[in-house]
């Protein structure tokens, strides 16, 4: 089974949503509904159809490399007063 952080989540979203994809469109080709693959993005849930569906999807070769393609920037912690 896996879990993913929050932030690892929202990158995931942003390039399904730079496809056109949808949590509708991941879930009917893992054979899920939405609500799970909700869960899975927001790191609350564990899965082990969702990542490799994922990685499918997005055209990654396995969800490591779907990973390792995140931006170290991602998970860096935004100095106060910068915004």
């Amino acid at each position: 089974m896996i879990k993913i952080t929050k932030e690892a989540g929202c990158w995931i979203q942003y390039q399904l949503k730079l496809n056109n994809l949808t949590h509708y469109a991941v879930a009917k080709k893992a054979n899920r509904n939405s609500r799970t693959v909700s869960d899975f993005l927001r790191g609350r849930k564990g899965s082990k159809v969702i990542p490799n569906t994922l990685s499918e999807i997005l055209g990654y070769e396995n969800f490591k490399a779907l990973l390792d393609a995140i931006p170290k920037e991602s998970f860096e912690p935004i100095p106060e007063g910068s915004v």
